[in-house]
């Protein structure tokens, strides 16, 4: 499973940057691919030179929420980690993400080589930022806790909010223009749910984006899909993508207009035999929401960097070690320590 925007990775993997070549290989060949077209590079926004006052901290934060370097360090960073496991004799039995996720489950799925993931990857980050028009709202988006009829009962008074995200039986996101939100947040909040603002720079899934559907499908049309070499779920059906290249596309290109079913994702997996569930990212905001799409049904679920708190090298090692204890064939995942020499 590969994670979405919403999951912020500024210092969390720099361990694994530092210790693993195909993370260094994966920043290096993003920063090639934004100084082509004069922007800072990725690495110089991800890990900046550190900052010694408050001002500076915030400053460099709200650079990596800019759409284009957010959703690149993603990429990257969920492109080297599975590389890393893929190595070592990773190989899933199917593929899904969440929003952003979904490019990395086509790349880890056959159906984009690396040099195609890593251009859409830019591609896409590109295509959403707001409109230059700053007049222009955006939107912004809002998990709520609680059940589905209940929030939409709640804010059916609200017309411009819509249900953007299905992540599981309690969990689901709103969207919608700022005010709505800050509306709804006021409203849900009273009735009890809890409400959490997310920090985007917009409401992603909805028509709100729509000013990124056309140059981010025009990238989408020049590159080659293959066909899936394992089932691709996508969050826009739920369903396994087509092998049909122009129907693959034509998916992908919309998808961020259409809101996240996440929930219908998980379950399908389920149906098909999935039974681990292996997060590829930050914290274990996926492997939450799975263990409550699937509560009380037998399965597992291993988040590879589940603490913003801990070495993410010593938790990817970690993780490597629970997968080989439930089963998996995977030999060591550090080809590149360093041996102490004998005698």
């Amino acid at each position: 499973m590969f994670p979405g925007q919403g999951s912020q990775y500024l210092n969390m993997v720099g361990e694994v940057s530092i210790n693993f070549p195909p993370m260094l290989e994966a920043f290096e060949t993003m920063n090639t691919l934004f100084i082509k077209d004069d922007q800072e590079s990725l690495t110089s926004v991800v890990y900046p030179i550190p900052g010694f006052d408050s001002e500076t901290t915030t400053t460099q934060q709200l650079a990596l929420r800019e759409t284009d370097y957010a959703q690149a360090a993603i990429g990257v960073v969920s492109y080297g980690l599975y590389k890393v496991l893929h190595q070592a004799g990773f190989r899933p039995d199917f593929t899904a993400g969440h929003s952003f996720g979904e490019l990395t489950a086509l790349w880890a799925g056959g159906v984009l080589n690396d040099d195609t993931f890593l251009r859409l990857v830019k591609a896409r980050g590109k295509a959403m930022r707001p409109p230059a028009d700053s007049s222009i709202d955006a939107g912004t988006m809002a998990a709520v806790k609680g059940p589905l009829a209940e929030i939409q009962q709640a804010v059916e008074s609200l017309p411009d909010i819509i249900i953007a995200n299905e992540n599981s039986p309690s969990q689901f996101v709103l969207a919608g223009p700022r005010e709505a939100i800050n509306e709804a947040d006021s409203l849900l909040t009273e009735k009890g749910f809890k409400v959490t603002q997310l920090p985007v720079s917009a409401a992603f899934h909805t028509s709100l984006v729509e000013h990124a559907s056309k140059p981010f499908s025009e990238a989408v049309n020049q590159e080659s899909f293959q066909k899936p070499q394992i089932p691709v779920y996508s969050n826009t059906t739920g369903k396994k993508y087509p092998e049909d290249e122009k129907k693959s596309k034509k998916i992908l290109s919309s998808h961020i207009l259409h809101p996240v079913v996440f929930k219908t994702q998980i379950e399908e997996i389920y149906k098909a035999g999935g039974r681990i569930f292996v997060e590829i990212g930050p914290r274990q905001i996926l492997g939450n929401l799975v263990n409550d799409i699937l509560d009380g049904q037998p399965h597992s679920t291993i988040s590879l960097n589940p603490s913003r708190d801990k070495s993410s090298d010593r938790q990817l090692r970690e993780a490597a070690v629970k997968l080989q204890v439930i089963g998996l064939q995977l030999k060591d995942i550090d080809p590149y320590q360093h041996r102490p020499i004998a005698g």
